[in-house]
């Protein structure tokens, strides 16, 4: 498990809460989390607990949260009418 660079937004801080919970966040901002439900079993949520998917590995799980919190500023904004 390593921390992933995005472009333009910094690196992704991994912390690990429990042997199968991973809560990922970039320059103090909570992005959401992955919890192995089973082995093989990796379901990622956003920083609102939506889920993302499920995944087979770590990885994938990881760069999904990767990709989804990339235009989640923009997003969020949106959703609440602040734009």
């Amino acid at each position: 498990m390593s921390g992933g660079s995005t472009s333009q937004q910094g690196e992704i801080t991994w912390a690990r809460i429990e042997d199968d919970f991973f809560v990922g966040s970039r320059d103090g901002d909570f992005l959401g989390f992955i919890d192995r439900e089973e082995p093989g079993a990796y379901v990622v949520c956003d920083q609102f607990s939506n889920r993302i998917g499920q995944f087979g590995e770590l990885e994938s799980a990881m760069e999904a949260l990767r990709e989804a919190s990339s235009d989640a500023p923009s997003d969020a904004l949106e959703e609440t009418g602040a734009l």
